[in-house]
């Protein structure tokens, strides 16, 4: 039997009869075909997740019995914010669907002098709408019951400037260090850069704010896959993929 998983930003509470939204509604009747009787999964984002039942159904108003709440955390233990250029055609969108499932915990759409997609407030809003669908979609699918934190995109020089915890990591294929942290470290910041690259000024500028030039091995890899490879081996040497103890939510 298929195990649905739907995202409600709603308040979930066992015993009550919930109403999904309208545009959720629709996507669990002409897209996921659900009848009357059948059981999901429900998260908010809050921690855990919730039991429910189909109780009413129609092809605008779906209402739900909440039944049991099953407090799973599949959260990692280390706090990963990726820093992520912006990247033309659908890498961005493709990079940030990967990182979710990967575990990451925040991610910052960057503008670098290298960029090559055009940005405004209003292309900006729309973007970063789409950006939060295919979070919530790949939350989802991946079993994670809370939402990674989407961040209005940042100037490159302002961003990091600004002050915040945790190693600051930026990714050079010219780096002398390989990416390594310690098993201790529990808040990572990773900065990734565009088609061709941050340009020389912006990786003095990063390095000028506590930024450690770190390489992924002897290949350039493309702005899409190289987060992906980073954020790995993060959770491989201090994340939830070393069996360290998961922390509650």
């Amino acid at each position: 039997m298929r195990d649905i998983r739907l995202y409600v930003d709603l308040p979930l509470a066992v015993g009550t009869l919930l109403e999904l939204p309208p545009q959720t509604a629709r996507h669990a009747v002409t897209v996921l075909r659900l009848k009357r009787g059948d059981s999901l999964t429900l998260f908010n984002g809050q921690g855990g997740e919730y039991r429910g039942r189909i109780e009413t159904l129609q092809r605008r108003q779906v209402q739900l019995s909440v039944d049991d709440f099953i407090p799973v955390n599949r959260e990692s233990p280390l706090h990963i914010r990726l820093v992520q250029a912006l990247g033309k055609g659908d890498r961005t969108e493709w990079a940030i669907r990967k990182a979710v499932e990967l575990g990451v915990s925040e991610i910052v759409p960057l503008v670098t002098e290298r960029t090559q997609v055009k940005t405004s407030p209003d292309k900006n809003d729309q973007r970063e709408n789409r950006w939060q669908s295919l979070i919530i979609a790949a939350c989802e699918q991946s079993g994670r019951t809370r939402l990674p934190l989407l961040r209005p995109v940042a100037g490159f020089a302002e961003w990091v400037a600004g002050q915040r915890g945790g190693e600051r990591l930026i990714l050079d294929p010219r780096a002398g260090d390989g990416l390594r942290i310690e098993t201790r470290v529990d808040e990572v910041e990773l900065l990734i850069g565009p088609e061709g690259g941050f340009s020389a000024d912006e990786y003095e500028l990063a390095e000028s704010n506590g930024y450690q030039p770190v390489a992924l091995g002897p290949r350039i890899l493309r702005t899409e896959t190289a987060p992906l490879a980073a954020i790995a081996l993060l959770q491989a040497q201090a994340g939830d993929w070393i069996g360290q103890t998961k922390r509650p939510g």
